[in-house]
């Protein structure tokens, strides 16, 4: 998927309305994510829902891993928090962290979309502070393991609108960790091209086979990467 010329296609697709129109005919464009999310699961597992919005992935990680998992949920939109934390309340496997995963440990700004929080990221270099940014905690996922905040993952989900690449780059000793089995990465290819980052989705790929991982695309947009047994 990250072939210049399947890039270009994108492109071409994108300025014709395509994904809009099949957005009419398609109930659910996730559920083949969704379903190898759910078989990648194992009882017991440790999960990090990087980029938890209001919890849909998180409360069905609680499930998947049962009483004797943890889910590790990343949200940093102060919007969300509240649904979120409303939504695994009475979920005692699931731990909430108000901050979201990046490159560097550092304040940045933060916009969010005014509706559902499923467009809301962090602001790019270049992007125009808005009215309505607000600053949140960027981490690296290897300062949380190390702080004992949370545990090494055996799978890592991660949607967070664009920042894909400075979220594997924060996990480099984690995604060398042999336990960690399965990352599965939403590849926001739209909002990569818009803000001059096309070569993102490459680099991410590069990031994941130099961890070790075998890569798959489950649809058009979402990475599973598999560490071989």
């Amino acid at each position: 998927m990250s072939n210049r010329y399947v890039l270009q296609l994108r492109r071409v697709a994108r300025a014709a309305g395509v994904p809009r129109m099949l957005g009419r005919f398609a109930k659910d464009y996730e559920s083949p994510f969704s379903k190898q999310l759910m078989l990648a699961c194992r009882r017991g597992d440790v999960v990090w829902d990087v980029g938890a919005n209001v919890g849909h992935y998180t409360t069905s990680f609680s499930d998947w891993v049962g009483v004797s998992g943890k889910v590790f949920a990343f949200e940093p939109d102060a919007a969300n928090l509240p649904r979120l934390r409303s939504a695994c309340a009475d979920r005692h496997n699931i731990t909430i962290l108000g901050c979201g995963l990046s490159e560097r440990t550092e304040r940045s700004c933060f916009l969010g979309d005014g509706g559902d929080g499923t467009t809301s990221h962090v602001l790019r270099a270049g992007e125009i502070i808005s009215e309505g940014a607000i600053e949140v905690q960027l981490r690296t996922g290897d300062d949380v393991v190390g702080s004992g905040q949370a545990d090494v993952p055996d799978l890592i989900k991660i949607d967070v609108e664009g920042h894909e690449l400075s979220v594997l780059k924060g996990l480099q000793a984690t995604l060398a960790n042999r336990r960690l089995r399965k990352v599965f990465v939403e590849v926001h290819f739209g909002v990569l091209d818009r803000s001059g980052r096309a070569d993102d989705p490459k680099r991410i790929e590069s990031i994941l086979k130099g961890s070790g991982f075998k890569l798959n695309w489950t649809d058009a947009s979402h990475i599973l990467a598999s560490r071989p047994a």
